[in-house]
């Protein structure tokens, strides 16, 4: 098989990965021209900071050769490696590696850092970059672009939401700078309106009674409401089910607080009185 082949390969990862929820990143390492071991990215599903494609495949080959060592390898990557990726490759002393889209945020061939070949480590690998950069780098690129469109759905309210950064993509351009710093307000990866950290852990009775004050909602309990429920779809499936009945409870007391607070209609007696002082 050619190295585009197994870049195919590796692209065929890389789109499993995607169809999981994951970044479509995959990786392939070939031994006496088979291919050894396959991998791709699992951070989400192993929730394993280290579960990089590169790495599921690397210690996949370890366990096929029985050997930590994997001399006579070539790993293929749709993507630049990042520097634990190098560093764990250089370890492996893998003799060839061949990606496809560079990294500029990350990439530690060159592109952000320098740790692959690194005149002060004692191995060498023969990198060969670029080959079906464009078909890796466009996949990336959707990828990235409908986490985005997703991300922007989400109802606008007073105070915008801080756009995550926890994955960035190679291929998109620099981000406008924040004006205001990121506000958390429950231990789940999603951003609040809400500036008081950890109201939304409190139970619901003093939920509403916290969004229902002007400290917190200076325009008053419907903007609290309003903060309440940007807060719950934004957050989405990352809340458990029992947090997620405790804020719809919340929802239901700030309403009556709304609800109470909603000056009565007029009496008969005083509509009569002002339409006698005007007559």
């Amino acid at each position: 098989m050619t190295d585009e082949a197994h870049l195919q390969a590796a692209i065929a990862e890389a789109r499993a990965a995607e169809q999981s929820g994951e970044v479509p990143v995959g990786a392939v390492i070939v031994h006496n021209g088979e291919i050894l071991a396959t991998g791709q990215n699992r951070v989400i599903r192993d929730a394993d900071p280290t579960a990089h494609a590169e790495i599921v495949a690397l210690r996949a080959a370890g366990r096929a050769l029985n050997n930590y060592r994997l001399e006579h390898c070539t790993l293929y990557t749709t993507l630049e490696p990042c520097a634990m990726c190098a560093g764990a490759i250089l370890h492996a002393r893998i003799e060839r590696l061949v990606y496809a889209a560079s990294d500029p945020k990350a990439g530690a061939c060159g592109s952000a850092l320098s740790v692959m070949n690194h005149p002060l480590l004692n191995h060498r690998v023969q990198v060969e970059p670029g080959l079906l950069a464009e078909e890796c780098g466009a996949m990336l690129t959707a990828f990235f672009r409908s986490r985005r469109k997703a991300a922007n759905a989400q109802p606008a309210m007073g105070i915008q939401p801080h756009e995550s950064t926890a994955e960035a993509s190679p291929v998109t351009t620099k981000k406008a700078a924040k004006k205001t710093p990121k506000k958390w307000s429950a231990k789940i990866n999603t951003d609040s309106t809400h500036p008081d950290h950890g109201l939304f852990l409190e139970d619901a009775e003093s939920i509403a009674k916290a969004l229902a004050t002007k400290e917190v909602s200076p325009k008053g309990p419907a903007s609290g409401m309003r903060m309440l429920n940007f807060y719950i779809n934004r957050a989405g499936k990352n809340l458990p089910a029992d947090r997620h009945r405790e804020l719809e409870k919340a929802k239901e007391i700030l309403s009556g607080i709304i609800a109470n607070q909603k000056p009565s209609a007029p009496s008969a007696t005083k509509r009569a009185t002002r339409k006698t002082a005007v007559s």
